[in-house]
């Protein structure tokens, strides 16, 4: 018996190690001329304030920290520019208690992107992505507007994960 778990377990791994599974964001779809980028702030389309600025600062963060590219203060420096739009941002309820109240709220954003050479002509990778984080009511006003503002990181986080790892591994 312990011969055939063995052996199940080495077709797996073999299985696994010739069919290209490699993690997130560690993918190397870029051009090997695109060693800088520049991430210029993303435009808001939406009626909701300010959350392009958190949305661009959370990008430049994302590929900082990844260390595949160079992050450029400016166009003239950049082989590449990051640009994005929020097309979407919608908050509403998702869950209701006995009384018919709104319990808990869901918060989407979608942001159509893309990366193209700074000579403007060459579109690198253009795509939509979009995440939607849940979060609690409350009765106090100002404490929802805090939950929703928790909300509005995380999900500017995970979309900044998101469009670095869908432009790494090409997805």
């Amino acid at each position: 018996m312990k011969k055939l778990t063995l052996g199940l377990c080495l077709v797996v791994l073999t299985l696994l190690s010739g069919c290209g599974y490699h993690l997130p964001g560690r993918g190397e779809s870029l051009p090997d001329d695109i060693q800088s980028i520049v991430v210029v702030p993303f435009t808001n389309k939406t009626t909701e304030p300010f959350i392009e600025n958190q949305l661009t600062n959370e990008v430049r963060d994302q590929f900082s920290r990844r260390r595949t590219l160079d992050v450029v203060a400016d166009e003239e420096q950049a082989d590449a520019v990051m640009s994005g739009v929020i097309t979407s941002y919608r908050s509403h309820s998702v869950t209701y208690d006995e009384n018919d109240d709104i319990t808990e709220y869901r918060v989407t954003m979608t942001v159509d992107a893309k990366l193209v050479r700074t000579n403007g002509e060459d579109v690198i990778w253009q795509g939509v992505v979009s995440w939607h984080e849940e979060f609690f009511a409350s009765d106090d006003r100002a404490e929802q507007d805090y939950h929703e503002s928790e909300v509005q990181d995380d999900v500017s986080r995970r979309l900044a994960q998101e469009l670095y790892n869908r432009l790494t591994d090409n997805f």
